[in-house]
Parts: C-alpha cells; sequence; structure tokens
C-alpha cells in the first residue's frame, strides 16, 4: 500500500491573527511617522515634497506547495523591503510670494506749498563801513546768543537770542535792535535749502547744515538783511559759559531792576526748573545771575526778555570803559579770543574801542520789535510765531540805518 505525503498547510489561531493585525498596524505607524519626518524637513527647505513609497513589482513569492520542509517561509512584502527600497521624488514648488508689509509711519510732516518772495524793504542808505576811529562810517554787528553752553559753534543749533548794535563814528551815536527769535519770515533759498517760512532763528542752523560761506553766522546776517533791509556788517557769537566768564572776569554788573521778578518755571541746566527770584532795585550781579535775568521771560514774556537783554548790554558796556576793568583786560581778551565767534578782525575790535567811551549812555537808542508790530500766527505745525508788520516796523528800521 502506498502512502503519500502532503504539506497541509497551517491554520492560524487567534493570537496569530492578531499578532498579524498589530505587526502591520505598527508598520502603518512607522511608515507615516517617517513620512512626518521628510514632510517636515522638506518644509523647512522652502519647498513642498511630494513623498512617493516604492515597492517593488515583482515580490519575493515562494510556492509553499513544493518548498522543502524546514525553509522559512518569506513574507510575500515585508516593512524591512519598503523602508530599503524607500524611494523619495521631490518635486519642488514656487515659494508663495508673501506681500511686504506696508510701512507704518511715525511722524508727519507736509512740505510747505512754495511761497510767493516778499520783496526785501529798501531802506535809506546806511554810511559806508568805517576807515578810522574819527569816523565817517557806521559798523552793524549782529550779536547771536546760543542757546546752550556748549563750545561748538559749528553745531547745527538755534539761535536764542538776536540783536543788532549799529555804531555811527561820526557822530558818536549808537543803536540797539532786538529782534524775536520766533518771528515768521521768509529763510532765503541757498545750495538745496529751498525758499521757506520758519522762525527766523533757524537761519543760523540752516547755515550750518547747508554750507553757506561763514557758516550759521554769515547765513542768519542774511536772513535778517533779506527780511528788514539791514546791511550787516560783522558778527559776534557767544554761549551761555561765555556770557558769564566775561561777566565774572569784569567783576560783575549793576542792573536797576525796575520791578520785582519771581520766575517759578525757570529752565536749569539739568533739563529741569527752578524758582528764580531778583528783586526790584539796584542788584549786582555776577556772571549767573545777569545770564538768569537775561533769560527769564515767564513774568512776562519774550519782549520784555529782550528789553532786559539790552539792559544787561548796556551795564557790560558801562563796566568795560571803567578804570577798574583795565587790570583784567588781558584776561578778557584771551577769554574773549578762545570762547568767541566772531569776524571782527583786531583793527576793527580797535575801531569800536576806541569811539565806545565816546558814545554817552544818552546817544544810545533801543528798539525792540515788541508785540505793536507783530501779529500772533500759527505756523502749519501748529507752533505759535510772530508774523511781523513790516509797514509799521519799517520808519524803526529805517531810523536804524541812517543812525538817528
Amino acid at each position: 500500500m502506498r502512502f503519500s505525503k502532503r504539506i497541509r498547510t497551517r491554520s492560524l489561531g487567534p493570537f496569530a491573527i492578531l499578532g498579524l493585525v498589530l505587526g502591520i498596524g505598527a508598520g502603518i505607524i512607522v511608515v507615516a511617522f517617517g513620512f512626518g519626518l521628510i514632510s517636515r524637513a522638506s518644509a523647512r527647505g522652502g519647498a513642498q515634497a511630494t513623498v512617493v513609497v516604492g515597492i517593488p513589482s515583482s515580490a519575493a513569492t515562494v510556492d509553499i506547495s513544493t518548498a522543502p520542509p524546514g525553509t522559512s517561509t518569506p513574507t510575500p512584502w515585508s516593512l524591512g523591503q519598503a523602508l530599503t527600497n524607500l524611494s523619495l521624488t521631490l518635486t519642488p514648488r514656487e515659494p508663495t510670494n508673501t506681500p511686504t508689509p506696508a510701512l507704518r509711519p511715525t511722524g508727519y510732516y507736509a512740505a510747505p506749498v512754495d511761497p510767493t518772495p516778499i520783496p526785501t524793504p529798501i531802506l535809506p542808505e546806511a554810511a559806508p563801513f568805517p576807515e578810522s576811529c574819527d569816523g565817517p562810517g557806521r559798523m552793524n554787528i549782529l550779536i547771536i546768543g546760543m542757546d546752550g553752553r556748549s563750545g561748538n559753534y559749528d553745531r547745527a543749533a538755534r539761535a536764542d537770542a538776536l540783536m543788532v548794535a549799529g555804531v555811527n563814528f561820526g557822530d558818536r551815536t549808537a543803536q540797539i535792535l532786538s529782534i524775536p527769535r520766533d518771528l515768521w519770515v521768509q529763510i532765503p533759498e541757498y545750495n538745496g535749502n529751498p525758499l521757506h517760512e520758519n522762525r527766523i532763528n533757524t537761519a543760523y542752523a540752516l547755515g550750518q547744515q547747508y554750507g553757506y560761506p561763514g557758516g550759521g553766522p554769515a547765513f542768519q546776517a542774511f536772513a535778517i538783511s533779506q527780511a528788514f533791509g539791514l546791511r550787516i556788517d560783522r558778527s559776534v557769537v557767544l554761549n551761555f559759559t561765555a556770557f558769564e566768564n566775561a561777566v565774572d572776569t569784569i567783576g560783575g554788573i549793576d542792573i536797576d531792576v525796575p520791578k520785582a521778578i519771581r520766575d517759578e518755571k525757570y529752565p536749569d541746566d539739568f533739563g529741569g526748573t527752578l524758582v528764580l527770584e531778583i528783586p526790584a532795585g539796584q542788584v549786582h550781579m555776577d556772571g549767573r545771575a545777569a545770564l538768569m535775568y537775561a533769560r527769564t521771560r515767564h513774568q512776562d514774556s519774550d519782549f520784555g526778555r529782550m528789553r532786559r537783554q539790552q539792559q544787561v548790554m548796556l551795564a557790560v558796556r558801562d563796566k568795560l570803559f571803567s578804570p577798574e576793568v583795565i587790570p583784567v583786560l588781558p584776561a578778557l581778551t584771551q577769554l574773549v579770543y578762545y570762547s568767541v565767534r566772531t569776524d571782527l578782525s583786531w583793527d576793527e575790535v580797535g575801531l569800536l574801542g576806541c569811539a565806545g567811551p565816546q558814545i554817552s549812555t544818552d546817544a544810545i537808542t533801543r528798539v525792540v520789535i515788541d508785540s505793536t508790530m507783530v501779529e500772533p500766527f500759527t505756523a502749519p505745525s501748529g507752533a505759535a510765531v510772530l508774523r511781523p508788520k513790516i509797514d509799521v516796523i519799517l520808519p524803526a528800521l529805517e531810523a536804524f540805518s541812517t543812525g538817528q
């Protein structure tokens, strides 16, 4: 009797089926995890990646009916084969154009419309520049007080005080004209700086910024001459410290204060304020007190401030021509040389030193462009400024130009 042997296929029990399911599920999770890592890496590269998993077309198969006994049966497709034969195809995609965010403005500026040029007033011709102490001749000197203590007069800064002093060498008279710093005038065009309207004291900074010949003092003088028709011959520029030191060098000055002063908002040197009190009557002031008296304005106005500045200037003049100053003249000369900016020559300083003592206080005329000669005006920027009434100012300008 013959027996024929056949390999009988095994049936899978419930635990085997469970293991197979768990194995397939784990494989799917691993592949999905790998897919996520690849996707993240591709995303960092800026291009979107398309992942293609390659499965061999002819998977290894074994005819289990002819497999020798004891031979392991390979699975038709394994996770290892899938990962080994994994192929990636990166399909670059053009990056999305992200629009540039719009810039947000941090300020506001409206360029003024080109103003119509205002004609320069025509004044009677002044006497020519003097050649000797006995005259004839006239010298107009622009005195500029800078705001602050910086000794760098080449910086683009605004003038704090503007005053023109005219000296007649023939008839031994003099005139002082104070100009409000907030006066709204046309600033001349030069080297890219357009003709525009602005505070008159901004001309100093613009002259430095745009390289005007002679710098800030010369352009400040030019702006004043264009606005008022005055001839400006020379200029003197000094700061707070130079003024204080000059007054201290000559031993202080005596001021007749017409009315007691109490300024509760006087600016100090540190960005704060202090309370300033000056009694009425005759007061001897050192450099610091004289500067405070010349700068204080909160108890009245800028117009009162300009009158006090003229008073201080005359007090300094009187002290300079007194005999007690003669011993300190060398020290004063050195101080002026190192701390004051001027285009006066030593010969011209000598002319002033010769004529000055011969001019009495009664022969000095003082003029302030005050509230009767201006009108309050709000600039396009919102600043409170002063517009000059040229027809009202003109008689004073004519008298100044002729030295009357």
